[in-house]
């Protein structure tokens, strides 16, 4: 996350190098606002990089470590709530472009909300809608 402040996130994008600007809700400022009593001192928002002076390779270790215990720590909620499904953060992912989709959001705002660079990414999430809410959809009908 590249900073905060007048209640926005400003980040970009790694993996497109896309720049994003993100309102900051209250649930939201909550969460920054535990991270920030917490802090470990680095210019960092999260404790992910645990230190201000890393070389580019150190970094990509450490996102990737963060990003394996993040999976497993997803997959042991999952286990507790008892979803028999995979869940990982391309899933959760996956999942906030699809309750967008429902909630009526237009396909291209959902498209930048994700940081696609096309429609046709975004339309490929949408088109592998969990199959229990097009049964619930069918249900109507009957």
């Amino acid at each position: 996350m590249e900073g905060h402040q007048r209640g926005n996130i400003y980040y970009t994008r790694s993996k497109t190098k896309g720049n994003f600007t993100i309102k900051i809700l209250p649930p939201v400022q909550e969460i920054l606002d535990q991270y920030r009593k917490n802090s470990l001192g680095t210019k960092y928002v999260f404790p992910i990089l645990l230190h201000d002076e890393l070389t580019p390779n150190q970094i990509e270790n450490r996102k990737t470590k963060v990003l394996k215990n993040y999976n497993k720590d997803l997959k042991a909620i999952a286990e507790l709530a008892e979803i028999e499904k995979s869940v990982t953060s391309y899933v959760a992912r996956h999942s906030f472009a699809n309750c967008l989709k429902q909630k009526g959001v237009a396909t291209d705002v959902i498209s930048e909300s994700l940081g696609h660079q096309n429609m046709a990414i975004t339309q490929a999430y949408l088109k592998e809608l969990d199959t229990s809410v097009v049964d619930k959809a069918i249900e109507v009908l009957l």
